[in-house]
């Protein structure tokens, strides 16, 4: 293939992913169109079609989400694992600025709109759940070893299915079964019976709401500086100096930002409408099935296991949606661009595959999310539950590399 014809192919690429954010803007301003509804004007009946208008445009977005990340992934291979393996191996932080931009512009557009009321991040789980500080530290630290030796991390595993990686595909399986295993069978009993019992009193995990005395406005710039400043550190002939990588860690912290603002006005609205079933914001019943939320793979890749298995007995929700999403958006990535391939890896990569992706799901339930759901969408809160989990997921991908270094040098 030409090079032209490739780039005009990763330009269809681009376009559909610019399309995919207009079309979620579009489905979150028909949300709010439905929260300045006068509700005494509405009969059982029309309320109960916005309700289900509601539940069906959240999932719809979450296929679009989705389907953004995965294009952007399998286009830009941006991974968490590749991120701290390079560092490691090559002092090269390239994909660690990348995943600094992603979360410059999550932190920034979250903030934004929990301060303008569009999003309440305060009923999130990063936010409301108890500090289960040692589940933060174990699981971070598992699922950061994990991901080294699954190849990729919990977006990264399911783009590689997406694109044709069978050894992907064993890293997305082990992680499903691990993480249901860990949050409904075998091994859930030790994440809530011990690991989950250490705790420390906190009435919220928002950083600015703990560092008392201290403006938000500050707290936010300091993180954003320093972030900004990492990311302008980077030498003149480094990869990160070109338009690429900038460009996906922007994407990447825009369809955050975008997963919050449909949740979130869903959340808002859904009360305003029926008003009879739901009492508020408070309400369990509520908070239980529309909870505010962004994106995630943990709880998320289990739940599309169950619903593919079950079916009948379960409905597809945004987090369902948006798996769904990833492998769809990074096949159609692959087609388009030619770079789809059907890859068997020899053996001992398969046995990495399956070993890392059952680490992952073990650790991403334990620590109450992967890179993306406490590294992202969590630190978009300011939560400090996500900043320890990905601090330990740093810490444990770091240690897996050198590991493996170590190991593969030893048997040279």
């Amino acid at each position: 293939m030409s090079q032209k014809k490739f780039n005009l192919r990763e330009g269809l690429v681009f376009a559909l992913i610019m399309s995919g954010f207009f079309f979620v803007l579009y489905l979150i301003l028909k949300i709010k169109s439905y929260a300045a509804l006068n509700v005494d004007t509405l009969s059982d009946e029309d309320i109960a079609v916005i309700k289900h208008s509601i539940r069906y445009v959240v999932v719809i977005s979450g296929l679009v989400i989705g389907g953004i990340m995965g294009a952007v992934v399998q286009r830009s291979k941006f991974c968490i694992a590749t991120a701290c393996h390079s560092v490691v191996i090559s002092k090269d932080y390239t994909q660690t600025r990348a995943y600094a931009m992603a979360l410059f512009v999550a932190i920034l557009g979250t903030q934004i709109l929990y301060k303008t009321g569009q999003v309440d991040i305060s009923r999130s789980i990063y936010v409301s759940f108890p500090f289960t500080w040692l589940s933060y530290i174990i699981g971070g630290f598992t699922f950061g070893v994990g991901i080294v030796y699954a190849g990729g991390c919990a977006s990264r595993i399911l783009v590689r299915a997406g694109e044709g990686n069978l050894g992907g595909l064993v890293s997305v399986m082990a992680f499903i079964f691990a993480s249901g295993a860990t949050l409904w069978g075998i091994t859930a009993k030790l994440r809530v019976d011990y690991l989950n019992k250490l705790t420390i009193d906190l009435h919220d995990q928002y950083l600015p709401n703990i560092a008392h005395g201290i403006p938000f406005w500050a707290i936010l710039i300091v993180i954003e500086i320093i972030l900004l400043l990492f990311m302008l550190k980077s030498p003149k002939d480094s990869a990160w100096r070109g338009w690429r990588w900038p460009m996906a860690g922007v994407v990447i912290g825009l369809t955050i930002i975008s997963a919050w603002w449909i949740n979130g006005e869903a959340f808002r609205t859904i009360p305003l409408i029926d008003t009879f079933s739901f009492t508020g914001p408070n309400d369990p019943t509520l908070l239980q099935t529309w909870r505010p939320k962004s994106l995630t793979f943990a709880l998320a890749d289990a739940q599309t296991y169950r619903y593919i298995m079950l079916w009948t007995g379960e409905s597809i929700n945004f987090a369902i949606a948006t798996v769904l999403g990833v492998l769809g958006g990074s096949f159609i990535s692959a087609v388009i661009t030619g770079t789809f391939r059907l890859i068997a890896p020899p053996l001992p990569q398969f046995k990495s595959n399956l070993f890392g992706g059952t680490l992952m799901g073990f650790g991403a339930v334990v620590g109450l999310g992967c890179n993306i759901g406490q590294g992202l969408s969590g630190i978009s809160t300011l939560s400090i539950g996500s900043i320890l989990t990905m601090t330990f997921i740093f810490i444990g991908a770091v240690a897996g590399a050198k590991f493996m270094e170590w190991y593969i040098a030893r048997n040279i």
